[in-house]
């Protein structure tokens, strides 16, 4: 999705489309790499990470608002998801199972650096995340309204309105029942609204 439909989406409360589902013959493919993945494959090791490292990376700089971290991030993610490879029992897609541990190492990384939404923004993200933004000015809004969010809040309006993912699959990736991710992302809406409108006008009056 992109950032201006993602204001859009959020400032009017609608509804957004999802990520498309993988067909069969995709999921199957993949569950032959994890397979592989699981022996020490190293081409099926690569097949996932090229699929699946972009959208990591992105997710884990939104959370963290820090590339660098977000690099290192990924990077961890990926180790632990293929030591643990044998504990993916395909119950969920394996997305959400990575979106998962994903968003655990950035909420862990957040906590044990007592970060505060006020903490300043690493201004290197923004070229990455939103490109498609017509300016500069426009970009920094953006981001600062995402930060002025507390991490939970921003990773769950972050799997919804920028991964696309389902409520149920935001549910499973955050480890909470499904009424808190309603609750959450009711409550990350309405307060990305009221900042948002804020930072217009602040840009209105420069």
């Amino acid at each position: 999705m992109s950032t201006t439909t993602m204001i859009s989406s959020v400032s009017a409360g609608s509804a957004v489309p999802v990520a498309s589902v993988p067909d069969s013959a995709e999921r199957s493919e993949e569950r032959a790499m994890l397979d592989r993945c699981a022996v020490g494959d190293e081409r099926a090791i690569h097949w996932i990470l090229t699929k699946y490292r972009e959208r990591i990376t992105r997710l884990a700089a939104h959370v963290l608002r820090s590339p660098r971290e977000a690099e290192d991030v990924a990077q961890e993610a990926f180790l632990k998801a293929f030591r643990q490879i044998d504990q993916f029992q395909g119950k969920s897609s394996f997305y959400a199972w990575l979106y998962r541990i994903v968003v655990n190492l950035c909420l862990d990384r957040l906590r044990k650096k007592s970060v505060s939404s006020e903490m300043p923004m690493d201004e290197s993200l923004l070229p990455c995340l939103y490109v498609d933004a017509p300016d500069l000015d426009l970009k920094m809004a953006v981001q600062q309204t995402l930060d002025s969010l507390t991490p939970p809040m921003r990773a769950a309006l972050v799997l919804r309105e920028l991964e696309g993912l389902e409520y149920a699959e935001i549910a499973e990736v955050l480890g909470v029942p499904l009424g808190t991710v309603r609750s959450r992302l009711n409550s990350a809406r309405e307060q990305f609204r009221q900042r948002w409108r804020k930072q217009m006008e602040e840009l209105d009056h420069v």
